[in-house]
This record gives C-alpha cells, sequence and structure tokens, in this order.
C-alpha cells in the first residue's frame, strides 16, 4: 500500500498543474492570428469564396462585402470574409417551425 503522505503530494502536485493550467492557458497559435492580421488580395478571396472576381468587384462597389481601399487598392480580412458568408446562413425548417410556434405562442398568452 502507497504511504498516504506520498498519495497526498502527488495529488498535491496534480492540483497545482491543474490551476498553472487555468492561469497560463495555452496560447492560440499565433500563424492564425497573423493569418487574419494579414490583408488578402482579391485573388485569394475569389479562391476563399468560389466567387468570379467581377462578382466580388461588384460587391464591393455596393458595399456588399467587408473591404478596405489603400491607395485605389483593394484589401480583404479572411475572417471578415468569414463572417461576412456566416451572416447569410439560411434557416431550417424546424428553425422557422419553431419560431412560428414561440411566435403563436406568445401571442396566445397575451390574448388571454
Amino acid at each position: 500500500m502507497n504511504n498516504p503522505f506520498e498519495t497526498i503530494e502527488s495529488r498535491l502536485c496534480n492540483i497545482e498543474n491543474l490551476i498553472l493550467d487555468l492561469k497560463h492557458p495555452p496560447s492560440i497559435n499565433s500563424t492564425v492570428l497573423l493569418e487574419d492580421k494579414d490583408p488578402k488580395n482579391i485573388d485569394e478571396i475569389v479562391q476563399l469564396t468560389g466567387y468570379k472576381k467581377k462578382t466580388l468587384y461588384g460587391y464591393c462597389q455596393n458595399n456588399t462585402i467587408p473591404h478596405h481601399k489603400k491607395n485605389g487598392r483593394l484589401f480583404f480580412f479572411k475572417a471578415e470574409i468569414i463572417e461576412w458568408i456566416q451572416s447569410g446562413k439560411q434557416k431550417t425548417i424546424n428553425e422557422i417551425e419553431s419560431e412560428t410556434d414561440q411566435f403563436l405562442a406568445s401571442k396566445n398568452k397575451r390574448l388571454k
């Protein structure tokens, strides 16, 4: 049988390591952070989105897609483009039905 003091010491060591992990969580991969700050050109956005250049230029002209312009050149940031794509999520039939049910239930409560 193990020495109780050794068991306690081992457990305390584990607890100490867990606390240190909580205080100093592993950092996010720095290349991911740099990629978000690294401006992309139109060709890279064509590859990312699958849209043609002409379409993307039209979106920029209409301010439909997030972009930056400096000295007549267009720049994009991957995180902004991904967020823009995600903002166009279409609701599923189940989501629409659920929202409808919630709306009708709230209407019925107000009428009573």
